[in-house]
């Protein structure tokens, strides 16, 4: 026996649809939106004719359907029925060109109160549009009308209408849900679900480009550096310790003493450059005395973000960058961020003045970097992390 998921999309994508399943078609021609319908959130099923909405605790409507409008003068039409008490229905469309709410109904079928919104934004506040009240509380099936027509968003449930104009509504519409939260959690059964467009509407628009998938989690990887082992003619650039880097100059405030939550692991004795200050809000740069190249290879421990140009480490000749390396985003399997050594080739400019810049100029995740024991040396450290 096929499972619900299954069930739904060999019905949606492999058979057409006619008229009389009355489930979403553009344009009232039983032509199907099949690509542009999709469920989610639970289990569904057909039952008596009707679809079935499943809780799952762990979202915040336990309940929905999604389907996606073809066009923005519209009308959505269904038959609901709920099947647990206490229910807080919550119909939501999201513009076209953004994520979040653009308007909102709300409707409380236990007493009969339901209400347009206009949902808050950066540069308004949300609020309560206009407000209805059904008068007959028996009915099982409610009949439910939104027309969408520019800035006017109309609402009708059991014959009673209310309407509001924002012209926050008057913008290309993307998907919308049909959400059912709940007290007591969240079921309800939906038929007769229609899209028609207005007289006057678009009769084509290009669907919303599939949104792209989430980068698969990153797999925890247990490293430890390769352990220094000084050479007489190493020469220490900076470790950090104490007071040894006090003559570098620092922009931003990424580089303020302070505690640190995002527990760095692999840096040697107590002290390195951690810019996770505020999180990975903080931002700055820190340069370092002029100093002369020496030696064949330059050597360091680093972690945090892998932001090519955003979080790193670089070596400036004449002011220009000519190396630079990045953390690789990476934690053990306890949590902890991950060091380990980068070494640099650098004899091509050996006597030449450098300067070493680390850098933090992203605020988003793993927007921060680790360093650690800058040192030159005729012999490269080694990477314990796995060849990709």
């Amino acid at each position: 026996m096929k499972s619900p998921a299954l069930f739904l999309a060999s019905l949606f994508f492999l058979s057409p649809l006619r008229a009389d399943d009355a489930l979403i078609f553009e344009d009232g021609k039983a032509e199907p939106l099949a690509e542009g319908l999709e469920f989610h959130h639970g289990s569904w099923k057909f039952g008596d004719g009707a679809m079935i909405g499943e809780q799952v605790p762990t979202e915040k409507h336990t309940a929905t359907i999604k389907g996606l409008m073809a066009f923005d003068q519209m009308k959505i039409e269904w038959k609901m029925k709920f099947i647990v008490p206490k229910q807080n229905f919550l119909f939501v469309t999201w513009p076209a060109e953004s994520r979040g709410h653009a308007m909102d109904f709300t409707f409380l079928p236990d007493n009969g109160q339901f209400a347009i919104v206009r949902p808050g934004s950066k540069d308004q506040k949300s609020a309560v549009l206009a407000k209805g009240q059904l008068q007959d509380l028996t009915k099982d099936w409610h009949k439910v009308v939104c027309i969408h027509d520019g800035p006017n968003f109309t609402v009708t449930i059991d014959g009673v209408t209310i309407t509001a104009a924002d012209e926050s509504f008057n913008r290309p519409m993307g998907p919308f849900y049909l959400n059912g939260g709940g007290f007591d959690g969240a079921k309800y059964l939906v038929k007769d679900l229609w899209v028609t467009a207005l007289p006057g509407s678009p009769q084509k628009r290009a669907f919303l480009p599939a949104e792209p998938p989430k980068a698969a989690a990153v797999a925890p990887v247990d490293v430890t550096p390769v352990e220094y082992k000084p050479s007489p003619d190493d020469i220490v650039i900076a470790d950090f310790e104490g007071e040894a880097h006090s003559d570098w100059k620092a922009t931003g405030n990424a580089f303020d003493l302070g505690a640190r939550k995002n527990r760095p692991t692999g840096y040697l004795g107590t002290g390195l450059i951690n810019t996770y200050l505020n999180g990975d809000k903080s931002t700055g740069t820190l340069t370092s005395p002029s100093f002369t190249i020496e030696r064949q290879h330059l050597n360091f421990l680093i972690g945090g973000g892998k932001h090519t140009g955003e979080t790193g480490i670089r070596l400036l000749i004449d002011g220009k960058p000519v190396r630079s390396a990045t953390g690789n985003s990476l934690k053990n399997s306890k949590g902890q961020e991950i060091m380990d050594w980068h070494s640099w080739d650098i004899i091509e400019f050996k006597g030449k003045q450098a300067t070493l810049e680390i850098l933090d100029t992203r605020t988003g995740g793993w927007g921060h970097v680790l360093v650690d024991h800058l040192f030159q040396s005729n012999q490269p450290m080694k990477s314990s992390l796995p060849v990709k």
